[in-house]
């Protein structure tokens, strides 16, 4: 293999992470608040740039049926995901390409979705602008691009630390392979942080990312910075480039991104408000963020978005509990301006409805008439439900119809991923037909399930179980090994969870 391909690195594969905006579901939601309709007259036509090591395109192209393509150019990559595909049946094509090769395939349908998280940022100039065209000419008429980018102004205060980082990388006179070239480079702007470089005083926001560099994922590191084309960007400057392409800005695509309330203070609010041309505001918007990543939702379309009441489609929406109530109700999360107990209403009306009887998911409509009695608006409860499902304990479900046609390649992918939590634990998400896309289930978890189809009963067997197998895995980097007492709290915590697991049709077969 290459070690770089345009700049870039291309000499280690990217970790095996689920992305959940890039979901059909995420982005239905993230389109009905602008009453933007979602592309799904016919079975979904889905694309994915730069997918990694498959895991997102293959979880979604198990768990909610459709054409599923994806392009990458890091044969590895492609190895991964493409023994995923096998083991689910899914038909989704993971391509080695690069994006000029994917635009000239005379094959390429037009897309529905066309995704492409992790790419934007990270590649060079003449990428970019074949992205735009392959949006130009493959993204239907009312198609929906989901992308996330590094924004300035926040990202800015990075550039001279990633170039650092960079230029150790290439240097000649610096021996070792990628990951030890990685860690001297890093170990040379600790160096210079203790010589008194102001620039990466620990208190600056270079400084504290350089502190988190020392324990985070090595392979995680070598695609986030360095990469020769490392370019944060203005939101302004991104929409002008998708505009030629006919592409305008729906919004969000991460749940809590999409209320200004939670993560603004009143004053911002304000001036926001005041601001009326919708770049520069969402420009100004990154101006009040930190370091912020992007994550959004553009639509192709010519006539100009207009925000309405809530339509019928949204009323059918489904949504469905993926943690016990009782844990939720405990559990609270912290924006930049507040902070938001969930066994306070209106999250504790929604848990307590979505929990009643034998678990099951909700349309939007029955959770109104649920909730509307204590005095909770329509406003408010969808306000609720998307920053439950940020936190992970809602999620988005699918039709019934839905479910059974995505049931038995999903069982098969899990199966797989299943089987590959017995060596390591590096997917941490099973393929929920239920919920069209993702859970995220931890390696412990996934040896439980393991455990149960064996004749594992009592907490002591499974942890017996789950403990034999981590073990036994060599690849595991010490610090990364669980202790005794975790592997026990996860078992403990996994015997509470399991039948929401077997609501959202994760253990069918225990």
């Amino acid at each position: 293999m290459e070690e770089e391909f345009d700049g870039y690195v291309t000499a280690t594969p990217y970790t095996h992470v689920y992305y959940p905006e890039s979901s059909p579901a995420f982005l239905q939601l993230a389109t009905f608040n602008r009453s933007v309709p979602f592309p799904s007259s016919r079975p979904l036509r889905y694309l994915e740039l730069g997918y990694g090591n498959g895991i997102s395109l293959n979880i979604h192209a198990a768990a909610s049926p459709g054409n599923y393509w994806g392009a990458d150019i890091n044969v590895a990559h492609a190895a991964t995901a493409n023994s995923l595909a096998a083991a689910s049946g899914s038909g989704l094509r993971a391509l080695t390409s690069s994006f000029e090769e994917l635009l000239e395939r005379p094959d390429l349908p037009q897309f529905d979705v066309i995704t492409a998280l992790g790419v934007w940022s990270w590649v060079s100039d003449a990428n970019r602008k074949t992205i735009v065209e392959l949006l130009r000419r493959n993204l239907v008429e009312g198609g929906l691009f989901c992308m996330s980018s590094i924004a300035l102004p926040g990202f800015g205060e990075l550039v001279p630390l990633q170039r650092l980082l960079r230029l150790n990388l290439k240097s000649d006179a610096i021996p070792g392979t990628i990951f030890e070239k990685l860690d001297t480079g890093i170990d040379l702007a600790m160096a210079l942080q203790k010589a008194g470089s102001r620039f990466l005083a620990e208190d600056s926001f270079a400084g504290r990312k350089l502190m988190t560099m020392k324990t985070a994922d090595r392979a995680y590191l070598v695609h986030e910075y360095l990469h020769e084309h490392w370019k944060p960007t203005l939101f302004a400057d991104t929409a002008s480039q998708l505009q030629t392409a006919g592409l305008q800005f729906v919004g969000c695509a991460r749940p809590l991104d999409q209320f200004d309330e939670l993560n603004f203070r009143p004053e911002a609010l304000e001036l926001l408000a005041s601001v009326d041309d919708p770049w520069l505001r969402e420009t100004a918007r990154d101006f009040l963020r930190s370091g912020h990543v992007r994550h959004d939702v553009y639509i192709k379309r010519n006539e100009a978005l207009q925000g309405q009441a809530l339509s019928r489609p949204a009323l059918d929406l489904e949504f469905v509990l993926c943690v016990p109530t009782s844990m939720a109700r405990a559990r609270n999360i912290t924006t930049p301006v507040a902070k938001l107990g969930f066994g306070m209403p209106p999250f504790r009306d929604i848990l307590d409805a979505l929990g009643e009887g034998p678990l099951r998911s909700w349309r939007l409509d029955e959770l109104i008439g649920r909730v509307s009695a204590g005095g909770i608006g329509e406003k408010e409860l969808l306000r609720a439900l998307m920053i439950l499902i940020d936190a992970e304990i809602v999620a988005p479900a699918q039709p019934a119809a839905r479910v059974v046609e995505a049931a038995a390649a999903c069982s098969r992918l899990n199966a797989d991923i299943l089987r590959r939590s017995l060596t390591d634990g590096r997917i941490q998400a099973l393929a929920s037909p239920v919920t069209g896309g993702g859970v995220t289930v931890s390696r412990i978890q996934q040896l439980c399930l393991l455990a149960l189809r064996q004749g594992a009963g009592s907490p002591k067997q499974l942890a017996e179980f789950a403990w034999k197998a981590i073990d036994a895995s060599s690849d595991d980097r010490p610090e990364d090994r669980p202790t005794a007492a975790h592997v026990l709290r996860e078992v403990l915590y996994f015997s509470q969870r399991l039948p929401h697991l077997t609501a959202l049709k994760l253990a069918d077969d225990v």
